[in-house]
């Protein structure tokens, strides 16, 4: 298993690279097609091909696995920060997140074939190339293979301690504006609206509107505006990022950034708002999951499941509402996105084992 994701992390695969995604899709080919599995590609133009490979298509009890090809670190990266092995940890670039989870669903299937116990349910297993970047290509694809399934089984990576995730945080992206009017800085300046000052009297609002009671933030960055310092600004923007942990604050957090008036006279704003991944909640359906991997867990491995929530985004969002969802199977570790990116090698064989009583047993 070390082996198979240390060549796996050797095909770095950022996002905005499709061909560099492509050659990890075509390294997730070869290994569904040595399963014996049924594979198609999903072709894309701007963002790397997605990949299917199903076992016992048309079988009934479907389980669906969902993970991403798609990292964050660059070209280059794994060259500046080599993947090594340290105290029982395996480091490199998006081993954690998430081709160990890669790892994780190909070994089980594996694993279950040659103990011969390979469920005649369907198994599908979707690799997809854009989940970093939002899943703008990928959702509706997601959404159409869950569809009637008995369990999605979402492979990120679980919490830091080891806890599956049954919540996380729905995503949203406002841009807003702020227009003023230009003028001579020396010469003029009394007739200038300055957008960037107007924009910094919205940056305090939206801050403002973060309540963590009930699990809402937003966060402003990437601001950009103006040119010449001896020019009064005429435009200035900014994007935040909106986390909710209920839907229906969806609608508030909305309304809240859409009612956001201009403080310079003459000054205007506009809001854009992108909504993007609902919130993965935890209910009495999610529970109930909790309770029947966990009974697979106590009588296959002797040991149970917790769980909790998060802030981080997934494909989750997308399947919960169309089949019964779990998320967090992949394995232990920490620093997603960061030089110290890692997992526990411990945790591989024991993920593998949950997944396959899963797959076997659900």
């Amino acid at each position: 298993m070390l082996d198979l994701l240390a060549r796996l992390v050797a095909i770095e695969s950022p996002t905005s690279d499709k061909a560099a995604v492509d050659r990890m899709g075509a390294a997730i080919t070869q290994q569904l097609r040595d399963l014996g599995a049924s594979i198609t590609h999903y072709p894309q133009s701007d963002t790397g091909d997605h990949v299917l490979g199903v076992l016992n298509a048309g079988a009934d009890n479907a389980i669906t696995m969902v993970m991403h090809m798609d990292t964050v670190h660059p070209i280059g990266f794994l060259k500046a920060h080599p993947a090594h092995i340290e105290d029982g940890k395996y480091y490199g670039p998006g081993s954690c997140d998430m081709k160990a989870s890669h790892v994780i669903a190909l070994s089980a299937v594996r694993a279950l074939q040659q103990l011969g116990q390979l469920p005649k349910r369907e198994i599908r297993i979707l690799f997809t190339s854009d989940e970093e970047t939002g899943s703008n290509t990928s959702r509706e694809l997601i959404e159409e293979l869950v569809a009637g399934s008995s369990l999605c089984m979402v492979m990120e990576p679980p919490l830091p301690d080891g806890r599956l995730k049954s919540a996380r945080k729905g995503t949203a992206g406002f841009k807003v504006i702020a227009h003023g009017r230009a003028a001579h800085a020396g010469v003029q300046h009394e007739k200038g609206i300055n957008a960037i000052a107007e924009l910094a009297h919205q940056v305090i609002k939206i801050q403002a509107l973060t309540d963590y009671a009930r699990g809402l933030t937003l966060s402003v960055g990437n601001i950009r505006g103006g040119g010449p310092s001896n020019v009064v600004p005429d435009y200035a923007e900014c994007e935040v990022d909106c986390r909710i942990a209920k839907l229906s604050d969806a609608e508030y957090i909305v309304g809240a950034m859409q009612a956001l008036t201009p403080v310079l006279p003459g000054a205007s704003i506009e809001v854009e708002v992108d909504l993007n991944r609902p919130p993965f909640e935890y209910n009495a359906e999610r529970q109930g999951i909790i309770d029947r991997l966990n009974a697979i867990a106590e009588a296959e491995m002797g040991i149970t499941f917790t769980h909790g929530s998060t802030g981080g985004g997934s494909d989750a969002s997308f399947t919960a509402p169309i089949a019964p969802t779990m998320d967090g199977f992949g394995a232990i570790g920490d620093g997603m996105h960061a030089i110290h990116e890692h997992i526990v090698i411990s945790s591989l064989a024991e993920r593998t084992a949950l997944t396959a009583a899963v797959l076997r047993d659900f």
